[in-house]
């Protein structure tokens, strides 16, 4: 699915259902949608390490692959 990076940020804190701590960098992506006018939202989670917030773009379109379960397969620069 192709998508459009509109905002980025780093997140990281403790979980409160397993109370371990985590970290990581969200994308904030516009995207194609049936039966939606205009465009869907949605917030795409990374590893910090594989996908650094610097090297994410705003304003740029990123391919993303999931697999059959939703898990992130894939974030790259079309």
């Amino acid at each position: 699915m192709k998508v459009m990076v509109v905002g980025k940020e780093y997140v990281s804190g403790t979980s409160k259902r397993t109370g371990k701590a985590f970290e990581s960098n969200v994308a904030y992506v516009t995207h194609k949608k049936n039966g939606v006018t205009g465009v869907a939202v949605d917030s795409v989670w990374l590893d910090p390490e594989q996908h650094p917030l610097g090297s994410i773009q705003v304003g740029k379109e990123y391919s993303i692959d999931r697999d059959n379960r939703g898990f992130l397969l894939s974030f790259d620069p079309v």
